[in-house]
């Protein structure tokens, strides 16, 4: 186990209260599709966008915060098939029914995957 700084710890913290609201936000997006009233799925779907790159450049710093565990190296690395999920949206925001399928297919459950193996290596850093 690493033994970290009082701010690492807090970036952590709050890096993993990023996740949940990036996977609420998700979750809100792909609820939209089947029920009109939930308003502004467009412009929450552009923050989790917004969100997702400010996770990418946040894993930079775990990945070197965490060189010497290999298996939380690699579980954030894969952080890649999430961003590849997400590239698939370029262009498609005007096509509902891609969309939908894009995130309710793709970009949702790679991420909640990732999400949770990131999260059992994290979780020793967070539950304190």
């Amino acid at each position: 186990m690493a033994k970290l700084t009082s701010d690492a710890l807090d970036i952590i913290r709050q890096y993993a209260a990023l996740l949940e609201t990036v996977e609420e936000g998700l979750d809100y997006v792909a609820a939209s599709f089947s029920d009109p009233r939930r308003m502004h799925a467009d412009v929450l779907l552009s923050d989790v966008l917004l969100a997702l790159g400010k996770i990418g450049e946040t894993n930079v710093y775990l990945c070197q915060l965490f060189a010497d565990e290999s298996d939380l190296v690699g579980h954030i690395e894969r952080f890649a098939d999430v961003l590849e999920a997400a590239a698939a949206l370029d262009g498609q925001f005007a096509d509902a029914a891609a969309k939908k399928r894009i995130i309710c297919g793709r970009l949702s459950p790679a991420f909640q995957a990732w999400k949770i193996a990131v999260e059992s290596g994290l979780r020793r850093y967070v539950v304190q």
